[in-house]
């Protein structure tokens, strides 16, 4: 008799493996955060898709050629449509006043150029802004040495540089052919991961597997298989992957542990990577890790995440430091620093005399000495004393980052009334260099660019009724002061809101002013040359690391008339709206 069990197991694997690819042709169109809704599918898909069928021949090892030499199915054949201009972004031209050719003319050469100066500077961020407008507005690619995928490489490789990461989900969600760049792929996970958290790691890939020719996320789309309580498919998946000659021992070992396959798993820990180091984890009896200078940054914030650093030394100073320098670099929590300060020992001596204490402990010790200080101290200028001395000891070590929050919580706990006089304007300056918020604008309707006209770029409406009644109003104030001198922030103003439809009196010589001042002739170029892609490149490259108010005249002179010229009015009142204004 013929032993049958062998073609039986085969013949249901493949019909199980037929049911998943069917499965998931047909649930294209059921709801995922991860996808755009088709809304334009008629009538024509079903015969599209038969059309495009092609059969696919899976021959086996195990059925001899006597028995069934092959089976043949057919599927659905995808392709990715490679244009060579594809589409890929997160803003409708129009938002940012763009065209959709806004790189089509440019040499590709070009822009790879100024990107490789552009990812030198530590970008303010205004200029940070403006180059995540310009990079992802929705526009063909330039037609001249720089492909589709090498650009959206480029694009990529920034939001991750710039630890952006809504950005890249936000890129992803709305256009997942972008998934096809493993990086950005591996990035979401890894981010994801190293909250401690798998469920939305798998929800992710699982909707942008399709895309994924990459090792490392195959493996993560086994093991969430496997979270998802689908081993079967899990199993068929590890088998196709190994069959390509993936080859891991490490990973097949926990996997089959977590299949059910092995009783046991190996207790190695595995720190080469994130998704190793989470396995490892899982499957182990007894978890012990102590990070180091070394470790991955994401381990270290899985660990912290996961609540799995153990310190158990607090006197040693190379473990602290180690604490410390993770904390500067955004992989530790900055708060459980000064949690480990509070829990270092120091006596009364050196609590009572910590001016001098300080002086003959190690760095981390001195900084938790201080520290300690601060929250005794009841007597506010000693307070404040202590205060910014610490800030120089985390200056000291190159570990400023890590104090910034603390500071500002220690000093807007200080009620301002009780502020010695000799500490009032740096405690504001310190909160005010530490906050993201701006004063109230002071308008000074005897000076033009200080007058309530700038209202008209602040607003950002299309008023030019009341921008000209506004402005009236302020020359009549302005002319009667025969003294008044024009200068190139009023010059500027006056450039503006002709370019935008005010009328302005006959009498106002700005022309000659103007003249007197310089545009760059290569961005007069390439502003004729309708370049505009490749010269907001250069407008970021110019502002550079700079605040638009700590900008000469000279520059937001030019800066504002190529804006008027290419009528890109918004780029253009963002940067007036930070140049032309006072703030109490």
């Amino acid at each position: 008799m013929i032993n049958l069990l062998p073609l039986s197991k085969l013949i249901n694997s493949i019909f199980f493996f037929l049911i998943i690819v069917f499965k998931s042709t047909i649930s294209s169109g059921a709801e995922d955060i991860w996808k755009k809704q088709d809304t334009n599918s008629d009538s024509t898909d079903l015969e599209s898709q038969n059309e495009s069928q092609q059969e696919i021949v899976i021959q086996s090892p195990i059925i001899s050629s006597d028995e069934i030499s092959k089976i043949s199915i057919n599927i659905e054949e995808q392709t990715l449509n490679k244009s060579e201009q594809t589409i890929i972004g997160l803003f409708d031209p129009q938002e940012n006043e763009f065209d959709i050719n806004l790189w089509s003319t440019t040499d590709g050469t070009e822009i790879k150029n100024i990107f490789k100066r552009i990812n030198k500077l530590k970008l303010s961020e205004f200029s940070q802004d403006l180059l995540f407008r310009i990079l992802f507005t929705n526009a063909y690619s330039p037609r001249n040495n720089l492909t589709s995928d090498d650009f959206l490489k480029i694009k990529i490789n920034w939001l991750i540089k710039n630890e952006r990461f809504q950005d890249l989900e936000n890129l992803l969600l709305l256009n997942p052919e972008a998934g096809r760049v493993s990086k950005a792929v591996r990035y979401i996970v890894d981010e994801d991961l190293s909250n401690g958290n798998i469920k939305p790691v798998c929800k992710k890939i699982d909707s942008l597997k399709k895309n994924i020719k990459n090792n490392y996320l195959e493996k993560v789309i086994v093991y969430c298989l496997i979270h998802d309580n689908r081993k079967e498919e899990a199993q068929l998946y590890l088998d196709l992957l190994m069959e390509t000659g993936f080859n891991d021992s490490f990973f097949e070992n926990k996997i089959n542990f977590l299949l059910g396959i092995n009783e046991s798993s190996n207790q190695k820990i595995k720190d080469d990577n994130l998704f190793n180091f989470y396995l490892s984890h899982i499957t182990s009896d007894n978890f012990e890790y102590i990070p180091d200078n070394s470790t991955n940054k994401y381990i270290w914030r899985y660990l912290s995440s996961s609540n799995l650093i153990k310190i158990k030394n607090l006197e040693d100073k190379e473990v602290i430091l180690t604490y410390e320098k993770a904390a500067a670099q955004n992989s530790f929590s900055k708060e459980e620093i000064f949690n480990l300060y509070k829990q270092i020992l120091f006596n009364v001596n050196q609590l009572i005399n910590a001016t001098e204490a300080y002086k003959n402990l190690s760095n981390y010790e001195a900084r938790a000495l201080i520290y300690q200080k601060i929250l005794l101290s009841e007597n506010i200028e000693k307070k404040l004393y202590f205060t910014f001395l610490l800030k120089q000891l985390f200056e000291k070590d190159k570990l400023e980052n890590v104090y910034v929050k603390e500071l500002s919580n220690i000093l807007k706990s200080i009620n301002p009334e009780e502020i010695p006089d000799n500490y009032a304007k740096l405690v504001t300056d310190t909160i005010k260099q530490n906050s993201s918020t701006t004063g109230k604008i002071k308008f000074e309707n005897d000076v033009l660019h200080k007058s309530k006209v700038i209202k008209h770029f602040l607003e950002n409406e299309d008023k030019i009724k009341k921008t000209q009644k506004d402005f009236d109003s302020v020359y009549k104030k302005i002319k009667r002061n025969k003294k008044y001198f024009i200068s190139i922030k009023d010059v500027i103003v006056l450039e503006s809101l002709q370019s935008d439809g005010v009328v302005l009196p006959k009498d106002i010589d700005y022309a000659n002013l103007a003249s007197e001042l310089t545009v760059p002739k290569n961005l007069v170029t390439l502003a004729e040359q309708k370049q505009t892609g490749l010269l907001m490149l250069k407008i970021v490259e110019i502002i550079g690391e700079d605040n638009i108010e700590d900008l000469d005249p000279e520059t937001i002179y030019f800066l504002n008339n190529i804006l008027n010229k290419l009528n890109l009015k918004k780029i253009r009142n963002s940067i007036l709206t930070q140049a032309l204004p006072v703030r109490t």
